[in-house]
């Protein structure tokens, strides 16, 4: 058969697999090559191609005026394709500092009028805006080597993102609403009059796909420094009660996901009350779990099929200055406290030890999730985000327990020990750490049970 001949659906298809996908831990970009290519060939070709080539447009920092953007978006034909959009706030955050003048001097300004266009695509469903990883909270009073988005203009950004889907929702001429969200390196600082407004709630009420990645401030020179900012403090709450729980009825999807490790100290998520009647996948990115209620709000949506947990730990040994308990409100409950001097730690500190093992956790989404398919426990130097479908191996890391000295640490990915107290990274000692060794058999068994049922569910549902 001529490819005349062949039906164009079909030639359609044949076309699609050119475009060669990009994997989400090396490279988020789709490579478009060969199908480019293709459109040369013939005008049917180029007519069939063009949809798969357009179907993910990229915002990014050019040279502060976004020609190439406003000469693509020119097109009514590409208009049409468009089903995701890509915003870059800033350049790579690699870029010489040079770059990052030239972007702040001229760059905002076209790049508000640039987004200003995506409500011209009638038939985008999906938009990802990343910021720049660098933050710079409220405290910060002295300068930083890189030239950061302070708060002021990532909010601007934000609400000029929700604006311009707001403007596009009231088009009657849209043929379909913005259902999915990703803002990758949304900063940890609480925004309540964005988030209480009517401009957000007239959006997020169309959003059934909400995927996060809050960044925070962070020094080279001494993490545990970035601990003590108040953003790491009240960013968690903020999150359940102007983020999770207005869009709680709507979503399908969720993803969240932090740069570093949240959810027991200094600040504390208590998930309690969150209820997500429709969400059948849930990805948790940097989760630490230090209480044996914590995971409770998860166990609770009862809709899940698909949970994937990234880089996700049990700290097992916490210590840090008295004052810090009451300063941060931490909950020491289902905590033992040793006495002083343990582990080699003296002065104005406490230590406490938390017994919680990842059998107990596994074991608990075998028997309290019961429409679950889909299940992952991936550990890896940063959590992937986005997370597609199939692309996390699962695996029982060494990594899966942590300690917290006003900083987390992460157990040595061979021996599973632990830093904590005097004892010497690398050289385990009496005082060494290493709850990854102690419950290894528990947690191995539990998993095993957990993997086992989810291929006996998805068995049935094949039959089904």
């Amino acid at each position: 058969m001529r490819f005349e001949n062949v039906p164009r659906e079909i030639l359609s298809l044949v076309l699609s697999l050119l475009v060669e996908r990009a994997s989400p831990c090396l490279d988020p970009h789709d490579n478009l090559q060969h199908i480019c290519n293709a459109r040369l060939v013939c005008r049917l070709w180029n007519t069939l191609a063009r949809p798969y080539v357009f179907e993910k447009v990229r915002l990014a920092y050019t040279d502060g005026e976004y020609h190439a953007w406003n000469d693509m978006l020119d097109s009514e034909a590409i208009r049409q394709a468009v089903r995701c959009a890509y915003i870059r706030s800033a350049p790579a955050d690699d870029h010489p500092l040079g770059i990052w003048n030239a972007h702040t001097e001229y760059g905002y300004d076209g790049l508000i009028s640039a987004i200003g266009r995506i409500a011209e695509l009638e038939r985008i469903k999906a938009l990802h805006l990343r910021f720049s990883r660098h933050c710079a909270g409220v405290e910060t009073d002295h300068p930083r080597d890189e030239v950061v988005e302070d708060i002021s203009r990532r909010q601007e950004i934000l609400e000029s993102v929700f604006k311009t889907i707001q403007r596009r929702s009231n088009n009657k001429c849209s043929a379909s609403a913005i259902r999915s969200l990703t803002i990758e390196n949304l900063q940890n600082a609480p925004l309540p009059g964005f988030t209480s407004s009517e401009l957000f709630r007239s959006v997020t009420k169309d959003i059934d796909a909400l995927h996060l990645m809050v960044a925070d401030e962070y020094d080279e020179a001494g993490p545990d420094w970035d601990t003590y900012r108040i953003e790491r403090q009240v960013f968690e709450p903020y999150l359940h009660h102007q983020w999770l729980a207005p869009l709680s009825d709507r979503l399908v999807c969720l993803t969240l996901s932090f740069q570093v490790g949240w959810g027991t100290i200094p600040g504390y998520f208590d998930g309690s009350g969150l209820h997500f009647p429709r969400l059948k996948t849930l990805n948790l990115g940097n989760f630490v779990i230090g209480h044996h209620n914590q995971f409770d709000w998860v166990l609770a949506q009862s809709s899940l099929m698909s949970l994937r947990l990234d880089r996700c730990s049990i700290v097992s040994h916490i210590t840090t200055h008295r004052d810090n308990i009451e300063e941060w409100h931490v909950r020491t409950h289902d905590w033992y406290e040793y006495p002083l001097g343990s582990f080699g730690i003296d002065g104005p500190y406490v230590i406490y030890g938390f017994s919680g093992t990842w059998e107990v956790l596994f074991d608990s989404i075998r028997t309290g999730l019961r429409q679950l398919t889909d299940f992952c426990y991936h550990y890896d130097d940063d959590p992937v985000f986005p997370v597609p479908q199939g692309v996390l191996s699962v695996s029982l890391s060494k990594k899966r327990y942590t300690t917290f000295d006003d900083f987390w640490h992460d157990a040595d990915e061979v021996s599973g020990g632990l830093d904590f107290g005097d004892s010497e990274w690398g050289y385990p000692d009496r005082r060494y750490v290493n709850r990854s060794e102690e419950t290894e058999i528990g947690d191995c068994r539990a998993l095993d049970a957990l993997l086992q049922e989810t291929r006996q569910r998805q068995q049935v549902l094949r039959l089904d």
